[in-house]
């Protein structure tokens, strides 16, 4: 999630590519590791899904196009003409994967796709083994291309995205059902840092290569090389895991990690907000961040404090809004 959240600040090239081309790959994949199907019917897997996917979906859209309709369209690059405001207003509610209709909140779009992704998912899983599966998610994969390619209109709730999506889920629970994580677990420390340093440096001469024709954009369908694209998604994905088994078990770490999804919804609008003190109370002007890393990673760091008050308000009173019965803190 931080890796989420430092990619969306105006960071230089290297660490902004690095980070592009296996954010949104690792996401799926590790919602593939979560995901539970077993003895579970397809109303109850629905319903739970909606309840943690979609309910929260369309919360933060309704927030996020408020405060870009009152404050964001104000001021800077958000300082859109009016008929940004009907575009946006369908597209929160068909969940258009696309600049134009999700321009006040974009992030969000990952919440509908993979609530499609995982639906299909169950279908799969419920009459097809694991290899059958990953045939038809590569079959899927295909028919994203040629959608790009010949399709110029977006599909609602990301079903274009989830094309290439589903392909990645079912690598992740191919992960967990081969209890990959597991046999990292009994690896020693020293094998461990030697596989952190060989993937990181794999991932980032390969996203600097891949990305010499263009950035890659999971959310905009644009890959390049595709061999690249699936090298960097899966050097950088095993990368963020084999360092996270070597991550202490804190719990400040878990009070974010079970609280992703509320980082998701609201991490533009406090950038918004500390842009806001930066040039309102400060007077420093907003260039100063351009490319700055240190400015940047004080920036996320900013964005995780303001939001814990957030996470847990939310846990504490209003735990619905994002699929559950009680707050986990």
């Amino acid at each position: 999630m931080f890796c989420v959240v430092f990619g969306h600040l105006p960071v230089a090239d290297a660490p902004y590519l690095f980070v592009n081309s296996f954010h949104m790959p690792l996401f799926f994949i590790i919602s593939g590791y979560l995901i539970s199907t077993n003895e579970v019917s397809f109303k109850s897997f629905f319903i739970k899904k909606a309840k943690t996917l979609l309910v929260p979906y369309y919360i933060f859209a309704v927030i996020s196009l408020l405060f870009w309709y009152f404050l964001g369209r104000k001021y800077g690059d958000d300082a859109l003409s009016e008929n940004a405001s009907t575009n946006y207003i369908i597209g929160a509610f068909f969940a258009i994967p696309a600049k134009e209709y999700l321009g006040f909140n974009l992030p969000i779009w990952f919440l509908p796709s993979l609530f499609c992704t995982e639906v299909v998912f169950y279908f799969l899983k419920k009459y097809l083994n694991i290899v059958l599966i990953f045939v038809v998610s590569c079959v899927c994969f295909g028919i994203g291309v040629l959608m790009k390619e010949f399709v110029s209109f977006r599909l609602p709730f990301g079903l274009d995205v989830s094309l290439f999506a589903l392909l990645f889920v079912c690598i992740g629970y191919g992960l967990k059902s081969r209890k990959m994580i597991a046999k990292i677990d009994t690896m020693n420390l020293t094998l461990k840092i030697f596989f952190i340093i060989v993937l990181g440096l794999l991932t980032y001469y390969v996203s600097n290569m891949n990305n010499s024709h263009g950035i890659i954009s999971m959310v905009h369908r644009v890959f390049n090389n595709y061999f690249l694209f699936f090298a960097g998604a899966f050097s950088g994905s095993l990368f963020i895991i084999f360092l996270s088994n070597c991550t202490p078990n804190h719990r400040l770490f878990r009070f974010y990690g079970r609280n992703t999804i509320i980082i998701l919804g609201f991490h533009l609008m406090c950038f918004s907000l500390l842009k806001a003190v930066q040039l309102f109370i400060f007077h420093i002007p907003l260039e100063i961040a351009n490319e700055n890393f240190l400015i940047n990673i004080l920036y996320a760091v900013s964005t995780f404090i303001l939001l814990s008050p957030v996470i847990y308000l939310i846990n504490k009173y209003l735990p619905f809004t994002i699929g559950r019965e009680k707050g986990i803190l």
